[in-house]
């Protein structure tokens, strides 16, 4: 297709396709004879494929937002000449695979892994034989277009309603809602131009260009020229392989064979190029002005975005030895870019379990070290009444909490939380036992179901607080009992300087992930909960709940988490009498008061972000 230009004064105005009709070609071409013609540009394929709409995903294949979210001020395009011919088998190995192909993602790319799960989640099912398809097909990529955040210019509906849902009282329903009218995401990279799938020679789906029954006269002078230019090499002799399992909606009246020549050269038109392949896709939202996007993930709220169960092996070797638990690039790259940015302000929870399932008069804790500029990581200490050399196989589960800057928030999985963070200064006497007013009615949170947590969290570790274990109860006068044992000599220690981070989980989808249970009683036994589990040793977080009296004296409390058991674990201090935990805090728990309870929280291993 030509476009022509009109010369007035020094300048070339473009001629508008709807206003040729109002122009002679003699009132185009100069006194010169000259006829100016200007190349294709990306402005016109841009509104011809609403290049700068959002996208959904779909079963159906990828599917334009009806609202218009940005407008694109720019574009990088770039002709890809002879090096957009190939010939190929298209194969799915999976339902995962078959929803990214379907929606013209081919090459691999970890953003296109969360729009592909959201889809995954929906009801619509693939059957097996659609997955396990393949498809014979020729393809002539014509040109490539890319383009950047920078690129693109924020509407002002789409300014409005984002600010809307900000302030709205449920953001996350408000931007779901958004991402129904503006799309999911938009492709900043494009290639336009056909695809043809074939049975053996015959044509069963066509995706750009015409086919040649449905025009049969092309300008010889044209094809020759077209000949000429390309740098195409058909390859004659390649192998064909077709399973006739439908998954790729056909054309049955295309069932004649194919003339790819004749096709090849209905793609000099423009007009007759789609989209033929899509990548690197960004999320609607992230393609915001900054300081916006900020706005919207934090209105959204903190979110539990990553949980993983590793083995780990803690050497005992020495009394006080501990081991560190490093956050290895064995995590997905998604979560990595996620708690690489710093505006995340992303923090972990752990805990950890021994896997010996006979293992005895030993029991574990962690903590986490967070210095500045540096990964967290998780210290472990095993807590033993007599000390023996010994190395543990341990399993510790953790999980990330953030901000979802990539806003995955779509996935029903992804939990929302409030994190609450209360700093404690050791005091200048000594102080082993102290607490942290929280503020919170704990027991209407365990009345209706709503899990919470806590760990402590260290900004330095070094020889004055290394072999220190800080335990925590939650009492039901509002406040957190605080308490420090040194692993090494055995015995209450004083309070370090730490911040106490405190989960609360408000809603998990689902309910059968954690439980509120008491604990029972034998004689001469410790108080225990009995687990119900055929599966695999699995750590789960567990918090103690007391109801309480404010002057009530009970020993601090720690809990030793096995496979089918949890008990409570006190322990022995070797000072003599002489710290204020053994001469203050001497009460047990016992059966006739029924007090106490323990939080159960056992989610699954992540799967919306966790490209592995």
């Amino acid at each position: 297709m030509l476009i022509f230009s009109k010369k007035i004064g020094e300048e070339f105005i473009e001629v508008e396709r709807e206003d040729e009709e109002n122009f002679l070609l003699k009132e185009i071409i100069t006194d010169d004879k000259i006829l100016y013609l200007n190349r294709i540009d990306w402005k016109l394929l841009s509104n011809q494929h609403k290049l700068d709409y959002g996208c959904i995903m779909s079963y159906d294949g990828i599917k334009k937002a009806n609202k218009r979210a940005f407008t694109m001020k720019d574009c990088e395009l770039t002709e890809i000449k002879g090096k957009g011919y190939k010939k190929d088998k298209l194969e799915f190995k999976s339902k995962e695979d078959w929803i990214k192909k379907t929606n013209l993602f081919f090459s691999n790319d970890n953003n296109v892994q969360n729009f592909v799960k959201l889809e995954e989640s929906s009801d619509k099912k693939i059957f097996d034989d659609e997955i396990k398809s393949s498809y014979q097909y020729t393809e002539l990529g014509k040109v490539s277009l890319k383009f950047n955040k920078t690129n693109l210019e924020l509407t002002n509906e789409f300014e409005n309603d984002v600010k809307d849902a900000i302030n709205s009282i449920n953001p996350g329903e408000r931007f779901k809602k958004i991402t129904g009218d503006y799309g999911q995401f938009i492709p900043t990279e494009v290639i336009l131009g056909g695809r043809v799938y074939l049975n053996g020679s015959v044509c069963t789906r066509l995706l750009g260009g015409i086919h040649p029954d449905d025009k049969k006269e092309l300008d010889e002078k044209q094809d020759k020229e077209f000949d000429e230019k390309q740098d195409i090499e058909f390859d004659e002799k390649q192998d064909i392989e077709f399973d006739e399992k439908q998954s790729i909606k056909f054309d049955e009246n295309q069932n004649k064979e194919f003339d790819e020549k004749t096709w090849i050269k209905s793609l000099n038109n423009h007009q007759n190029w789609e989209c033929i392949e899509l990548k690197n896709p960004i999320n609607i939202f992230q393609l915001l002005p900054d300081d916006l996007c900020k706005r919207a993930y934090e209105s959204i709220g903190k979110k539990i975005l990553y949980t993983r169960i590793k083995d780990f092996d803690y050497n005992l070797y020495e009394p006080g030895m501990y081991g560190t638990f490093e956050l290895n690039n064995d995590i997905s790259q998604n979560i990595l870019e996620i708690i690489q940015n710093e505006e995340a302000d992303y923090d972990i929870f752990a805990t950890v379990v021994n896997t010996a399932k006979d293992l005895k008069k030993v029991f574990f804790n962690c903590q986490i070290l967070k210095k500045q500029k540096a990964k967290p990581s998780i210290i472990i200490h095993g807590i033993q009444k007599k000390f023996r050399p010994r190395t543990y196989k341990l399993k510790i589960a953790y999980m990330i909490v953030g901000y979802d800057t990539h806003f995955n928030f779509l996935l029903s999985d992804i939990t929302s939380v409030e994190l609450i963070k209360k700093e404690y200064k050791s005091k200048k006497i000594q102080c082993e036992f102290d607490n942290i007013k929280l503020q919170r009615e704990l027991g209407s949170m365990m009345a209706s179901g709503i899990p919470f947590f806590g760990i402590p969290v260290l900004s330095n570790f070094d020889s004055s607080n290394n072999s220190i274990v800080i335990g925590h109860n939650f009492s039901s006068n509002q406040t957190i009992d605080i308490f420090s044992y040194n692993v090494k000599n055995n015995c209450y220690s004083k309070l370090p300087s730490f911040t106490f981070y405190i989960l609360i989980i408000s809603d998990y989808p689902t309910s059968d992930t954690y439980t509120s249970l008491p604990f029972n009683y034998k004689m001469l036994k410790s108080p225990f909960i009995p687990l119900q589990s055929s599966r695999p040793i699995i750590p789960k977080y567990i918090s103690l709940y007391l109801s309480k009296n404010d002057n009530d004296n009970y020993k601090p409390i720690f809990l030793k988490q096995k496979n089918r058991q949890i008990k409570i674990k006190y322990v022995v201090c070797k000072c003599k009498q002489t710290c204020y935990i053994c001469q203050n805090k001497t009460l047990k728990i016992s059966k006739s008061e029924k007090n106490i309870d323990c939080i159960l929280f056992d989610p699954p291993a992540s799967k919306f972000m966790n490209v592995m």
